[in-house]
């Protein structure tokens, strides 16, 4: 069986598709499966082993009908016998009428007329329910559909955990033991403001003693670069890998750390895979909708009535600016230093 996904954009979601795709081959280990991406999130994808064939689209084909001609006649060599449209937005629908597949399958809720393109539309999804979920879900009623009802679909832990990411070790030395900092977002009201994290760093002397921390970044993040620079020349033990790194570099470095503190970012997905231990730090967006699961997390955020709000832009996200770093570095111990389990605070 020829299987197609369809999830384009962004890293987090990409990554977040990944136990979907492991649920997947568990119930068809047999199956190729190709995955339908933007070339800009495909670095963990390409080389994978559950993976048959990466296919690579970038956004501005729809702005050149002769590339996005040349792709789509690409894409129609291959007839799949399911076309599974994870993405649910109207680029991925598109996408999804051209290819060549016998069941094109989504939500019936997935958003900007995609449905329009589906051939089979799956009753509609909870909005509320984890990301991760919902794709696992999406599997389990392709399934269903294809196979008839399982009562008892294989959710184990593994399928979260166990899975194979491409790695690189870094050319560079690095201290151990590290903690990784990941203080950038694409949402500026996901930031936990520059000051705080100052202070934040102010107040973790005594930690950084036997801990190094890491700042990591991509290389479009210059502003960020900046500052986790000038951090690295003011305290002993910071240091800055911002534009320094590949995604392959930091699966192999989040595999060796002690833990990520981090705002809601596609990288936390990654350490959630990797199932380290988190601190994330969330204020617009939902920990229920997008937050870690690893097995050890905790996730912080402050009792406002306007939070979550899924805004992209904010006066005074006060959301994000009033979690103090005291109770930042408070939880980072606790998680460094006792047994807690999964938590969600206010």
């Amino acid at each position: 069986m020829k299987v197609l996904i369809i999830k384009l954009s962004a890293l987090g979601d990409v990554l977040q598709t990944l136990p979907a795709v492991n649920l997947l081959k568990k119930f068809y280990p047999k199956a190729q499966i190709d995955w339908l991406v933007e070339k800009r999130n495909s670095e963990l994808l390409l080389e994978n082993p559950l993976l048959n064939r990466v296919l690579l689209f970038n956004k501005e084909f729809f702005l050149k009908p002769k590339a996005f001609y040349e792709f789509i006649k690409e894409l129609r060599k291959t007839f799949y016998e399911v076309v599974l449209d994870f993405q649910g937005l109207l680029k991925s629908g598109i996408l999804t009428f051209f290819a060549k597949g016998k069941y094109k399958i989504g939500y019936e809720n997935h958003r900007e007329g995609s449905p329009l393109f589906y051939k089979i539309k799956l009753p509609a999804y909870d909005p509320e329910k984890h990301a991760v979920y919902r794709y696992l879900d999406l599997v389990i009623q392709t399934v269903n559909f294809l196979n008839g009802e399982i009562k008892n679909p294989p959710l184990e832990r593994e399928l979260f955990y166990n899975i194979p990411l491409p790695e690189k070790r870094p050319d560079f030395s690095f201290k151990t033991p590290f903690i990784l900092l990941i203080a950038g977002a694409r949402w500026k009201t996901k930031l936990w403001p520059y000051e705080n994290w100052k202070a934040f760093l102010e107040i973790t002397k005594d930690l950084r003693k036997e801990i190094a921390f890491y700042f990591i970044g991509g290389p479009k993040e210059t502003e960020l670069k900046a500052f986790s620079e000038e951090m690295a020349q003011i305290y002993d033990g910071v240091f800055s890998l911002v534009g320094k790194i590949t995604l392959r570099e930091l699966v192999y470095l989040m595999k060796k750390a002690l833990a990520v503190l981090t705002v809601d970012t596609g990288p936390m997905h990654l350490a959630s895979i990797l199932n380290k231990p988190i601190l994330a730090l969330f204020g617009p967006t939902s920990s229920g909708r997008t937050g870690p699961w690893s097995e050890n997390f905790i996730v912080l955020r402050e009792p406002l009535s306007c939070s979550p709000c899924f805004k992209r832009s904010c006066k005074n996200p006060l959301c994000m600016s009033r979690l103090s770093p005291e109770k930042v570095k408070h939880n980072l111990v606790e998680l460094l230093y006792s047994k807690t389990s999964v938590k969600n605070l206010a």
